[in-house]
């Protein structure tokens, strides 16, 4: 008898144990890796990208191009509800726990932003860190694009930008958080990083489609502003932080140097309007003299060229009527008791009163 209700006792701390009884394979739902938003016709479109685990891990005897990528596609007259049906119509179920991307299309970003914030405080399975690009392409196309050696969509820009844009690449990438932190700012810009498809420039065997940067969508105090391309942006790459380097080629591309962790500096200057002066410092490694230019010759082409992309970045955004370089932004910082809100968005292209380049030229290229 007593050991009749020992075995009891052990059987009923067992059912009190947790388990895994209630566990999901993983191969038994569709991770999405990205979503796609656009608005046609008064309803919402909503575009779904989900990666196979073949296409993450190689497996033997597989090759990641024989293993499609799963798009999903759904419209209704909110995003929700377009989701809605797409989990209504899936042979799995659908998980978001993995998206590492949005992207927008151009009517989206013009019209619609206020529903994306919505159905983003709505989702407890999207995170706030995703990043957040727009779009003039066609979002399944896009969804599309290839990555190199046949490696997985996760090695592309879509999914992974930060560690390409520390190495030559003049556009920053914006995560959803760093966007709701600026959007209700009454000061400065938000640019939404622009991707397009390339398939000129790079080959394996046949043409490989590659998702790129080529501009950025500009909005500032919640409303659209209009949208800049990677060459009217050049003077962005001297404001943004955490860039390790820069190639710069001046003199019709006869000199190029490598500008090593350039440091750029805002000087308020006080007067009934707020003004500015902007200094820009860095090193630079020669590594094309094909004009056999003296280095005092090259340094002053260098700093010319430099001062001149920061001169029409900021013509740029005077002509869409924001501070596209948010130099403002020092002002409503730490002036806000000397200038109101007011005077401080009034900045323009007279706002900045001069700009000084000192890169100096400390390496020259040389052959191994």
């Amino acid at each position: 008898m007593k050991s009749f209700i020992i075995f009891i006792i052990l059987i009923t701390l067992s059912l009190l144990l947790t388990g895994c009884w209630g566990a999901k394979k993983i191969e038994g739902e569709v991770y999405n890796t990205a979503l796609g938003f656009d608005y046609k016709n008064g309803k919402f479109e909503v575009y779904t990208q989900g990666l196979n685990f073949g296409n993450i891990a190689k497996q033997e005897g597989v090759k990641i191009e024989d293993l499609p990528i799963l798009i999903g596609e759904a419209k209704d007259e909110n995003i929700l509800s377009a989701y809605g049906a797409l989990e209504q119509n899936t042979s799995m179920p659908l998980s978001l726990g993995h998206v590492k991307a949005i992207i927008l299309s151009e009517r989206i970003i013009k019209e619609k932003m206020a529903d994306v914030i919505d159905i983003m405080g709505q989702s407890p399975n999207l995170r706030y860190n995703i990043f957040l690009f727009g779009t003039k392409e066609n979002l399944k196309e896009l969804l599309q694009t290839h990555s190199f050696f046949n490696y997985s969509q996760l090695y592309s820009i879509i999914h992974g930008p930060d560690e390409l844009i520390k190495q030559n690449y003049s556009l920053p990438v914006l995560r959803y958080n760093q966007f709701t932190s600026r959007y209700y700012r009454p000061i400065g810009t938000i640019m939404i990083p622009s991707l397009s498809i390339d398939k000129a420039h790079f080959s394996e065997g046949k043409s490989k489609q590659i998702a790129i940067l080529n501009g950025e969508y500009i909005m500032s105090q919640q409303h659209y502003k209009g949208w800049l391309n990677k060459e009217e942006l050049y003077g962005l790459r001297w404001f943004s932080k955490g860039i390790r380097s820069f190639n710069v080629r001046v003199a019709t591309k006869t000199v190029a140097v490598k500008i090593k962790n350039p440091k750029t500096k805002i000087v308020v200057l006080k007067g009934n309007q707020p003004s500015y002066r902007i200094a820009v410092k860095g090193q630079a490694a020669l590594y094309q003299n094909s004009d056999n230019k003296t280095y005092r010759k090259m340094r002053s082409e260098i700093n010319k060229k430099i001062k001149n992309d920061i001169l029409t970045t900021i013509q740029k955004g005077d002509k869409l009527n924001t501070d596209v370089l948010n130099i403002s932004e020092k002002s409503y910082k730490y002036h806000l008791k000397h200038w109101d809100i007011g005077a401080i968005r009034r900045f323009n292209l007279h706002s900045v009163k001069d700009i000084k380049v000192d890169i100096k030229i400390i390496e020259s290229g040389k052959y191994k």
